[in-house]
C-alpha cells in the first residue's frame, strides 16, 4: 500500500516538473508542508523553552543577588521592627510599598527609583549613612539590572538557610567544649552540651565512660540546656550564627541509664525562630512557658506543649546572654552584652525595669528560688544582686549587694535549690561558693584546668558539677570546704577610747630633744603622760621620741607648731622600737570607682564618684592613702557624693590626711579589719594602714599633725617627727604631747534672738564640737518656753554626727512676753559617755520676738489620716511611721496670704539614711499657685528603731517652717496568723 502511493506520486511529479528529481518530495507540497511544520515547530518552542528558563533563571538569580545585596547593606536599618524612615526592605513587598517618601522602586524604571538615587548618593539622605560602607559598582549594577528587568519578587524556599563552612585540616586531638551541663533531680544523670550534640551520661562523671544517648545533629553550637523540674523535659539552645535560632524539646525516660539509647531521650519538638542563633534557653518552673534569648537582641516566650509563639520582648541592645524565670512568674529577667539586666512582664512583653548598675557587659543571671533576689555576673568581674519587689515595677528594686566577686569575667551563676548558697564561676579559673545572706564568700575552688563555662549543684547540695571549655566535666565534693572559707567581720564602728585617770592632769612634764635622735636606738626618753620639745633641722632630719605603753592604752599625739608660728609642717609615725610603722588597721576593698566630672581638693566635702548607685552611706571611701566616708548619696545626675565634713571641709577618718586628687583617681569602698585578720582574695586590692599623720583629718588644729594610737601590746614604741617638705632650720620648732584621751562635746545652739512670724516657726540649731574620739548621741531639751511657744524637744544629733535642727512656733493671737521670762528657758545637751552620764547647761534662746504673719503658712501633715503610715501616740498625737525599706507618703501644704509665686522647701531633721524621694537639687517644688505637694520618704533597709520629730522649711519668703510632726521608725511585725 505504502509502496503502490509513492510510486504514484514520483510519477505525478516526474511529468509536471522533468528538472527535479523524480525521488525528493516537492517542498511547496501539501504533505511536504505538513511533514515538516512538526520538526519546525519542536525547534521554535525548544528555543523558546530554553531562552524562557534561561530568562527565568536570569531573572530569579538577578531577584537574589539584589536580596542579598539588600540584606548586606540596608536591612539592618529597614528591617519590621527597626524601620527607619518608615521603609522595610527586608521583604519585596516592603520595597516596592517604600516608605514616608514613597516608593523606594520603580519596576523597570532604574532613574525613576529612590532607591537607585539614594545609594548612588544622587539624592539625600545618602544610603548607607556617611560612615558606612555601601555596595561596590559591580552590586549596583546588579540592582540596576533587577530593576531594569521588572523588579521581580524575592525568590520563597521553605529550605532552611545553613552556612558553607570550608574544612579546615586539624592538627591533633580536636577539644569539644562543655557550654553547659545538667544534672537530673535525683543525681543519677547529668547532660552536656557540645558542638552540635548533646550527651547524657551517668553519674558520677567518667572520662572513659560512654554516653547513655547522643542527641546529634543540631546546628551550630549547643549554647545552653534547661532540664526540667521533675527532670522528663530537657530543652537544647542552638541555631546557626547569623541565619536563625532553634530550640529542640526531648522527651526524657523516667531513668535514661535503663532506657537504652533509643528510649532514654526522644524528640518532642524543634522550635526555630529568632534572626540569629541561641544564646539561652529557660523553663518556667511549671514548664509550660519557654524563653529563649538569642544573638539578635531578642528574647521569646513560647508554649512548651505546643510551640506556639506567645510574645517577644524586644529592648536590649546587646545580645541576650541569659534569661532566667521567677518561680513564681511574676516576671522574666535577662542579662545582655548591652551592660544591663532588666525585668520583663510575661504576659505583655513590656519592661518593667532595667537594672543599669554593670559597667560591661552582662554573662549570666539567675533568680533566687524564692524570686526575691535577681543577681548577675559579667566582663566588670562584680555579681551584683537586687531585691524584686511585688510588682517590680520601675524604680522600686534596689541593689542590694555588689561585690568584686572573681578577678576575671563571670560564666556562669547558679543558686543552691535552698537559696541560701550562690555558685559562681569565671574565666580567672576559680569557683567560688556565696552565702546569699550578706553575699559573703564561703568557698574557693581555685586552678581549674580550663574556663569553668558552666556549673550546677545536684539537689541535695552535695555536689557541684563544672563543664570547662577543654571539654572536661568533674564533680567536685562540697564536704570539702576548698580554700579560704574565711567568713571576716569589719569592725562595727570606730571606738571611743577609753581615760584611765579619772583626774585632769595639771601640767605636763616637757623633755627636750637630745640629738642625734634619727635612729631608733638614739630615741629620746619621754615620760608619759608628757611633752618633747624640737627642732627639725631639715633634709633627711628626723626626731625619734621613746615611750612605754601598756597593751590597749590610748594616747592622744600630737603636734604644735604652726599654730606657735612655727614654719614647720609636721609628720609624726607611730613606730615599734626597732623602727618598723604600727600596724593600726587592714582596709579591704569591696568596690572600686573613680573621680569623675573633676578634680578635687584637699577641702572639698563632696566628689562625683563612678557608678555611686552601687554605694551607700557610711561607708568608708579610700582614695589615695586618705579616707573619707559617705554623708549623703547624689541628688540627681548634676550632684556629687558628699562626705562626713567638718567645718566646710571634708572629715579624714582612722587620722589619714586630706590630699588633692586627680580626674579619673581611683578609689575604693573599704571594709575595716584588724591587724591579722585574714581575708579572702576578692581581687581588690587590701591596704594597710599605719599610725601616722600630716595634717589633722579633724580639721581642728590645721597643719599640724595628731593620732590617737592604742598600743597592741605591752612595750616601748616610737614617735618620728619629721617635716613633710623635707624642710628645716631654727626655727623650725614644734612641741610634740603625748597624754590620755579625754573624750567629751561641747555643745552650742544657733538662732538665738530670733524674729518668729506669728502663727509660723523658725529653725533653730544645734552644734556638737566632739572631743578626743567622742562619737554618741548627744539630746538637746529645751525647757521652760513662755506661753504661746512650742519647739521640738528633744533635738538630737546622732552618733558621729555635727548638728542637728529644730523648730520654735508662734500660735496665732500670743503676745510678746516679758523679757525676764526668757532668762528661765534652758538649753540642756545630755550623753552618755563610757557609761556616765554627760550633761551641760548650754544656755538659753535670747530674747525671741513675735514677727508679724507672713505670707505663707507652712503645714507637714499625714497624708492618709488613720491610714497605713499614719498612728497616735499615747496623748493622741498624729504620728508618721515607716519601717526600714519602707516607702511612705506625706503632705506639705502651704496657706498663701500674697504670695502665689514658686516655693521650695526642704524637710529637716529626718534619721540619716532617711530622705525625700521626690527631691532635687532646688528641693521640694510648690509651683505659682497650689497650695499642696504629696512627698515620698524612703528609708534605708539599715535604719535603726528611733523617734523625733521632723518640719518642712521654706527657702523663700522668710524661711517659714512649720509645727514639728511626729516620726518614727519602727520595724513592722509580721500580722499574726487568724485561727480558723
Amino acid at each position: 500500500m505504502f509502496s503502490g502511493a509513492s510510486s504514484a506520486a514520483r510519477n505525478s511529479c516526474s511529468t509536471t516538473d522533468p528538472v527535479r528529481r523524480s525521488d525528493r518530495p516537492d517542498r511547496d507540497s501539501p504533505m511536504t508542508r505538513f511533514l515538516h511544520l512538526p520538526r519546525v515547530a519542536i525547534f521554535v518552542i525548544a528555543v523558546v523553552l530554553v531562552i524562557g528558563v534561561r530568562s527565568a533563571e536570569s531573572a530569579d538569580r538577578s531577584a537574589t543577588q539584589a536580596q542579598s545585596i539588600l540584606k548586606k547593606y540596608c536591612v539592618g536599618c529597614h528591617n519590621a521592627k527597626d524601620a527607619e524612615g518608615g521603609l522595610v526592605l527586608a521583604t519585596h513587598a516592603g520595597l516596592i510599598k517604600g516608605g514616608e517618601t514613597g516608593p523606594a522602586v520603580v519596576a523597570g524604571k532604574v532613574e525613576a527609583s529612590l532607591l537607585m538615587k539614594l545609594v548612588e548618593r544622587r539624592g539625600k539622605p545618602f544610603m548607607p549613612p556617611k560612615g558606612k560602607r555601601g555596595p561596590r559598582p559591580s552590586e549596583i549594577a546588579v540592582l540596576k539590572a533587577w530593576i531594569a528587568g521588572g523588579a521581580k519578587p524575592f525568590p520563597s524556599s521553605d529550605t532552611p538557610p545553613s552556612l558553607t563552612v570550608p574544612r579546615v585540616p586539624t592538627r591533633g586531638q580536636v577539644r569539644q567544649p562543655v557550654n553547659a551541663l545538667v544534672v537530673s533531680p535525683d543525681g543519677s544523670w547529668y547532660a552536656v552540651a557540645r558542638t552540635g550534640r548533646v550527651d547524657l551520661l551517668s553519674l558520677p562523671p567518667d572520662p572513659a565512660a560512654k554516653p547513655l544517648v547522643s542527641l546529634s545533629g543540631l546546628p551550630g553550637q549547643v549554647s545552653d540546656l534547661v532540664l526540667s523540674a521533675d527532670g522528663r523535659r530537657l530543652v537544647a539552645a542552638a541555631g546557626e550564627p547569623g541565619l536563625f535560632g532553634e530550640a529542640r524539646i526531648y522527651d526524657i525516660a523516667v531513668d535514661p541509664r535503663k532506657a537504652g539509647p533509643k528510649q532514654a531521650a526522644k524528640l518532642a519538638r524543634t522550635i526555630r525562630g529568632h534572626a540569629d542563633s541561641l544564646n539561652t534557653v529557660a523553663l518556667s518552673a511549671d514548664a509550660s512557658l519557654l524563653a529563649t534569648g538569642s544573638y539578635d537582641r531578642t528574647i521569646v516566650i513560647w508554649e512548651t506543649a505546643s510551640g506556639k509563639r506567645r510574645v517577644e520582648m524586644s529592648g536590649h541592645n546587646g545580645p541576650v546572654t541569659d534569661v532566667a524565670f521567677d518561680p513564681r512568674n511574676r516576671f522574666l529577667a535577662s542579662a545582655s552584652g548591652d551592660r544591663t539586666v532588666k525585668l520583663w512582664n510575661l504576659k505583655t512583653g513590656e519592661r518593667l525595669d532595667t537594672f543599669n548598675e554593670p559597667t560591661k557587659g552582662q554573662n549570666t543571671v539567675a533568680v533566687s528560688p524564692d524570686g526575691r533576689f535577681v543577681v548577675a555576673g559579667g566582663i566588670d568581674n562584680r555579681i551584683r544582686a537586687w531585691e524584686i519587689t511585688r510588682d517590680g515595677r520601675e524604680g522600686t528594686n534596689p541593689v542590694r549587694h555588689s561585690r568584686f566577686a572573681h578577678q576575671a569575667p563571670l560564666l556562669d551563676l547558679h543558686f543552691s535549690t535552698d537559696g541560701r548558697h550562690l555558685v559562681s564561676a569565671s574565666e580567672d579559673l576559680s569557683i567560688k561558693i556565696w552565702i546569699t545572706d550578706g553575699l559573703g564568700q564561703d568557698r574557693h575552688f581555685p586552678g581549674q584546668s580550663d574556663w569553668p563555662a558552666t556549673v550546677a549543684l545536684t539537689r541535695d547540695g552535695k555536689s557541684l558539677l563544672v563543664g570547662r571549655l577543654d571539654g572536661t566535666t568533674s564533680a567536685l565534693s562540697l564536704a570539702d570546704r576548698g580554700k579560704a572559707a574565711e567568713k571576716p567581720v569589719p569592725l562595727a564602728g570606730l571606738a571611743i577610747p577609753r581615760p584611765r585617770n579619772k583626774a585632769v592632769a595639771g601640767k605636763l612634764p616637757e623633755t627636750a630633744e637630745a640629738e642625734p635622735n634619727n635612729k631608733p636606738d638614739q630615741a629620746t626618753a619621754v615620760m608619759v603622760p608628757g611633752v618633747a620639745t624640737g627642732v627639725l633641722a631639715g633634709g633627711s632630719d628626723a626626731d625619734l621620741f621613746r615611750f612605754t605603753s601598756k597593751k590597749d592604752e590610748s594616747w592622744v599625739i600630737q603636734t604644735r607648731a604652726r599654730r606657735d608660728k612655727s614654719p614647720a609642717d609636721t609628720r609624726i609615725e607611730i613606730l615599734h622600737k626597732d623602727g618598723r610603722p604600727v600596724l593600726r588597721l587592714l582596709l579591704r576593698a569591696v568596690r572600686d570607682s573613680s573621680i569623675t566630672f573633676r578634680p578635687i581638693d584637699s577641702r572639698s566635702n563632696q566628689a562625683r564618684l563612678e557608678n555611686w548607685e552601687e554605694m551607700g552611706l557610711n561607708q568608708f571611701v579610700y582614695m589615695s592613702g586618705e579616707v573619707v566616708k559617705n554623708f549623703r548619696m547624689p541628688q540627681g545626675p548634676d550632684s556629687a557624693m558628699q562626705f562626713y565634713t567638718i567645718n566646710g571641709q571634708r572629715h579624714c577618718f582612722f587620722d589619714t590626711s586630706a590630699i588633692a586628687h586627680a580626674l579619673d583617681s581611683r578609689v575604693y569602698v573599704v571594709e575595716p579589719h584588724r591587724p591579722g585578720s585574714r581575708l579572702p582574695n576578692n581581687g581588690l586590692p587590701i591596704f594597710p594602714l599605719y599610725f601616722a599623720n600630716d595634717d589633722d583629718g579633724r580639721r581642728k588644729i590645721g597643719s599640724d599633725s595628731r593620732v590617737t594610737f592604742t598600743a597592741p601590746a605591752n612595750g616601748d614604741y616610737l614617735v618620728r617627727v619629721t617635716d613633710v617638705r623635707g624642710f628645716g632650720g631654727d626655727k623650725y620648732k614644734y612641741r610634740l604631747t603625748i597624754r590620755e584621751p579625754r573624750p567629751s562635746f561641747k555643745a552650742s545652739i544657733g538662732g538665738r534672738d530670733a524674729t518668729i512670724p506669728v502663727g509660723s516657726g523658725q529653725r533653730f540649731t544645734v552644734n556638737v564640737d566632739r572631743i578626743d574620739g567622742y562619737t554618741g548621741p548627744v539630746r538637746f531639751s529645751i525647757e521652760g518656753l513662755p506661753e504661746g511657744f512650742s519647739t521640738t524637744t528633744p533635738v538630737v544629733v546622732q552618733a558621729g554626727h555635727l548638728s542637728a535642727q529644730g523648730v520654735i512656733n508662734v500660735a496665732a493671737g500670743t503676745k510678746a512676753p516679758a523679757k525676764e521670762a526668757w532668762k528661765k528657758v534652758q538649753v540642756v545637751a545630755r550623753a552618755e559617755i563610757h557609761g556616765k552620764p554627760i550633761e551641760q547647761q548650754v544656755g538659753n534662746l535670747g530674747t525671741l520676738k513675735i514677727g508679724k504673719a507672713p505670707k505663707v503658712i507652712v503645714s507637714l501633715l499625714l497624708d492618709k489620716p488613720g491610714g497605713p503610715d499614719g498612728q497616735t501616740d499615747e496623748k493622741k498625737n498624729p504620728v508618721l511611721v515607716i519601717a526600714p525599706g519602707e516607702t511612705i507618703t506625706a503632705m506639705l501644704r502651704v496657706n498663701r496670704n500674697g504670695y502665689d509665686g514658686d516655693l521650695k522647701f526642704d524637710v529637716d531633721n529626718l534619721p540619716h539614711g532617711i530622705i525625700v524621694d521626690n527631691i532635687g537639687l532646688s528641693g521640694i517644688l510648690v509651683r505659682a499657685k497650689e497650695t499642696e505637694r504629696q512627698i515620698f520618704i524612703t528609708a534605708a533597709d539599715w535604719v535603726p528603731e528611733t523617734e523625733r520629730s521632723i518640719h518642712a522649711v521654706s527657702r523663700e519668703e522668710g524661711r517659714q517652717a512649720s509645727r514639728p510632726l511626729p516620726f518614727a521608725v519602727r520595724i513592722r511585725k509580721p500580722a499574726a496568723a487568724k485561727s480558723k
